[in-house]
């Protein structure tokens, strides 16, 4: 009784968000991984048993307790559920620890490798991506990726078998190296742009399509530049479907499961899933800017990026102009509709103030809002007199640090781009 009671008030506090969960039996140890796009629903399946199959009823007998991490996407939660089943191996999870159960992404050793979705033991040779839980996920995320990298499916060895070019370079899936459409350096172009999404490494590769099409556009190779377009622009797209932190960041920040620790730390009564960060920029009062940047599930939400040129506000005034950039982010229902749930200002007792005043006139006062002042780290919060001072190799304080930084950055390059402007225009 004692610990159904535990597991159902811990689910009350489930926000309806995607992310990993982790069942623990009586020891502590992990016996069960699993996914959700929806935290809430998922582990309220469980326990009031509306998933009555043999498997899972053995499973819920055995759970004591679960742990559950945030994640800003439901392709991340698939990609640190796979992490963490390598690491703990539990005993609920034995298919996905047979490699023939479940599907891997499997690039060929070839000198034109092959890109398909297979169920096999690892040959050795090829590079595997995997396991995956969601097949038809999977299969989208390849039939996708191949309208821009037209990388081969087929299982063919080009090197033994003449073979003739098929449907899948007619409607542009594939180079057609087949028949020699496409150079082996040009081929292993798009194979390395495959890899690179899979690796979570956009920064790098977007940083090798710019080069290349600047060096298209300077030999004027026109039809070219226009596919290497097409390419930069597939990356912004699955950075906003997929993954933005590589493996080792985002095991980083399962680990540390940062978001639940802000939540006892700061003594909030939900978990900052999403949390807005305000920073003001100006020079002398002149030109003066502020911004917004969003994170979710404790990463850039760069869509929800917002900037601000303060019109209202004359001289050095960082509290009002904090007031005004406040005071028009809620201003209107349509900005309402979406709220965080966590506000973090930079600055001092003072902006804390502001921000706690201008969030009360605007009707959102229930909205938590906190402040970091730079010079000693120091977190400002609401109804104490004294500031927090967490350790600084705290997870938690990284994050609040991370978005108190990225929203300086976004609001100082704003704030030089209208400087520039006004040089320009005299």
């Amino acid at each position: 009784m004692e610990k159904k009671q535990k597991v159902v008030k811990k689910l009350s506090s489930i926000p309806d968000i995607p992310g990993v969960y982790l069942m623990k039996d009586k020891e502590g140890r992990v016996i069960y991984v699993g996914k959700a796009v929806s935290l809430k629903k998922r582990l309220a399946s469980y326990f009031y048993q509306t998933d009555t199959s043999p498997k899972n009823l053995s499973l819920i007998s055995s759970i004591h307790n679960f742990d559950f991490i945030p994640v800003s996407s439901d392709a991340e939660a698939l990609v640190l559920e796979n992490i963490l089943i390598k690491k703990y191996q539990p005993r609920y999870n034995i298919n996905l620890k047979d490699d023939k159960s479940y599907p891997f992404v499997k690039i060929t050793k070839e000198r034109f490798p092959s890109i398909r979705v297979v169920r096999e033991q690892q040959d050795g040779k090829s590079m595997y991506f995997g396991p995956f839980t969601n097949v038809e996920l999977i299969k989208g995320v390849l039939k996708f990726i191949r309208r821009y990298y037209p990388v081969r499916s087929c299982r063919y060895n080009l090197e033994k078998k003449k073979v003739r070019l098929c449907t899948q370079y007619y409607i542009k899936r594939c180079a057609g190296p087949c028949e020699g459409k496409i150079t082996e350096e040009d081929y292993n172009k798009l194979v390395d742009g495959v890899t690179s999404f899979f690796e979570g490494n956009y920064k790098r590769f977007t940083r090798e399509l710019k080069k290349q099409l600047n060096d298209a556009i300077k030999s004027r190779e026109f039809e070219r530049a226009d596919e290497i377009k097409r390419r930069l622009f597939m990356l912004d797209e699955m950075k906003k479907r997929f993954p933005l932190r590589d493996e080792k960041a985002l095991f980083a920040y399962g680990e540390s499961n940062v978001l639940p620790g802000l939540k006892d730390i700061l003594h909030l009564e939900r978990i900052p899933y999403h949390i807005e960060g305000y920073d003001i920029s100006n020079i002398q009062g002149d030109l003066a800017t502020g911004c917004k940047v969003s994170f979710k599930g404790g990463t850039a939400d760069k869509d929800n990026y917002r900037r601000y040129r303060i019109k209202f506000v004359e001289g050095i005034d960082d509290c009002r102009m904090l007031e005004e950039v406040l005071t028009r982010r809620f201003d209107s229902e349509e900005e309402r509709k979406e709220v965080p749930d966590l506000i973090l200002v930079d600055g001092g007792k003072a902006q804390l103030n502001t921000a706690i005043r201008t969030l009360k006139r605007m009707g959102v006062d229930d909205i938590p809002v906190v402040s970091l002042a730079k010079r000693e780290e120091e977190i400002y919060v609401r109804g104490s007199k004294e500031p927090l001072q967490l350790k600084k190799d705290s997870p938690e304080l990284h994050l609040l640090q991370a978005i108190r930084n990225e929203a300086h950055r976004f609001a100082v390059s704003y704030h030089r781009k209208l400087r520039s402007e006004k040089i320009r225009n005299g």
